[in-house]
């Protein structure tokens, strides 16, 4: 029972991590400490993809599901949950293009935000109207 309920909890986990991947790098817009959390996640699920090995939070739900008495599901987390419910069953490959175009995308927004910020901050202070005491 207990080993179910953590399969269960480690399953919601890897969701919102999975769903902080593709809104992350947006969020990070509005709060940009954020980018270095979504960073990680980028540079780990980049790996995963990249040098095609098994996620260990999938191995660990699968452990948890083993060890609670459950068949632990083939294949990765992925094809098991999202796979044919999110998009089209066999267009994993798609998905992930996208995911991380999305990343790129706001990647992008997120220097221009951070550059034209800052070109805002430093013409506030050399007009004198931010800054100067009287």
């Amino acid at each position: 029972m207990v080993y179910r309920f953590l399969a269960d909890v480690v399953m919601v986990v890897h969701a919102a991590l999975l769903v902080f991947f593709l809104i992350g790098g947006f969020l990070a817009w509005r709060w940009r400490r954020l980018i270095w959390v979504h960073l990680s996640i980028a540079v780990w699920n980049l790996s995963i993809v990249i040098l095609d090995f098994g996620c260990p939070v999938t191995a660990l739900e699968k452990e948890l599901r083993r060890s609670g008495g459950e068949q632990p599901y083939e294949g990765g987390f992925i094809q098991h949950y999202v796979d044919g419910t999110v998009y089209p069953e066999g267009y994993t490959w798609l998905a992930e293009k996208v995911g991380f175009a999305l990343l790129v995308i706001s990647y992008i927004g997120f220097f221009v935000l951070g550059r034209r910020s800052r070109k805002q901050a430093l013409s506030r202070t050399t007009d004198g109207s931010v800054g100067t005491r009287t």
